[in-house]
């Protein structure tokens, strides 16, 4: 097992202009990290060949590209638009030398049956996953917290793969499942088949006049660095060991307090565990 970082969790930071990319990729580097996840949107201007020069510049890989559509709709012309999309981000996850491509896709609108939004989004990554063989790049989703997911349990993450098809896996996001009130270990274990990539991430159990998100069960959260939430970090990291994780672990932060701070904070708790 890797550690790594998304980019993500610096991305206030890089959109200010309060630090550079490459300035984002030394505080990983710096933090013991040896990837990095990048994202749709937070990449500027740059060229895929000129962010992989950057990366290679500061001693690290691209563990994984992140980005997508919505594909839940009902609408086949929308949703052939969201493939077509998706195709070209398998394009420029190759160009960026990358194996993992993580793929958003959409959150139900108001009243839609939630399997019904399972079968539109596997539906549209049934028809990416031949593209995406023959780029020698793995399609990954993941457990998402949002209420309008349509996807938060390991069996519906398991029901929109299999869906799909053997060729679609899974990027374990240890902390998302809580909002559907399922134990991240309890997830990973059911899912471990399918796992390609994992991300690490905390939530602090508030009072409701605090929280920013929702369980289920109507549970009340807010973001945390790793290591000061909820999750139980040491059982998370020993059950990827127990199942012989070989690869990225990126951290990921969503909370209010500064990004760099919290991200160098943040992968030295993770590192420590993982020694």
């Amino acid at each position: 097992m890797k550690l790594g970082c998304m980019l993500y969790s610096m991305g206030r930071s890089v959109h200010s202009g309060a630090i550079s990319i490459p300035e984002a990729f030394r505080v990983i580097r710096e933090s013991g990290g040896l990837g990095v996840d990048l994202m749709e949107g937070l990449l500027g201007s740059h060229s895929p060949e000129e962010l992989k020069a950057m990366v290679e510049d500061a001693g690290l890989v691209v563990s994984s590209h992140i980005g997508g559509r919505n594909l839940t709709q009902d609408d086949p012309v929308a949703r052939q638009e969201g493939v077509d999309a998706i195709k070209r981000l398998i394009d420029d996850s190759r160009a960026l030398g990358t194996e993992v491509l993580l793929v958003t896709t959409g959150a139900c609108t108001e009243g839609q049956d939630k399997a019904e939004a399972r079968r539109n989004v596997a539906r549209a990554l049934s028809e990416v996953l031949p593209h995406a063989r023959e780029a020698g790049i793995t399609v990954t989703i993941e457990d998402f917290g949002s209420s309008l997911a349509p996807y938060q349990t390991s069996d519906e993450v398991l029901e929109t793969c299999e869906l799909a098809g053997p060729d679609l896996m899974v990027c374990y996001d240890s902390g998302n499942m809580v909002m559907g009130d399922e134990d991240p270990v309890d997830f990973l274990r059911a899912v471990a088949p399918r796992v390609r990539h994992a991300h690490a991430k905390d939530w602090a159990l508030v009072p409701d006049d605090r929280a920013r998100l929702y369980s289920r069960a109507g549970k009340g959260y807010i973001a945390a660095v790793c290591g000061e939430g909820a999750l139980n970090y040491p059982a998370i990291i020993a059950e990827l060991k127990a199942m012989n994780y070989p690869g990225f672990l990126a951290f990921e932060y969503e909370g209010s307090d500064d990004p760099v701070e919290m991200t160098r904070k943040g992968m030295a708790y993770l590192a420590g565990l993982m020694e």
